[in-house]
């Protein structure tokens, strides 16, 4: 995977998980505290200006109360 298409990527995946988070009505804050990061990085996410690890994509969906896989499903 080159640069642009990681970029791409990451911007998909961050919106998603925007769309995710409006439909529960929860703050950026909100699921922060709820998947136990930090809001500046769920802002970075959601941004497309961060790659989290697994780890916190599990914590993340966990919060959303969706299986990890909703996540990538870029079909918006």
């Amino acid at each position: 995977m080159n640069r642009m298409e990681t970029e791409l990527f990451l911007k998909k995946l961050g919106s998603k998980i925007k769309i995710l988070r409006n439909n529960k009505k929860y703050s950026q804050e909100g699921l922060a505290a709820m998947s136990n990061l930090d809001r500046n990085y769920i802002s970075l996410i959601e941004n497309g200006k961060a790659n989290p690890s697994v780890i916190y994509l599990k914590q993340i969906a966990d919060a959303l109360d969706v299986d990890i896989t909703e996540l990538f499903n870029f079909v918006i």
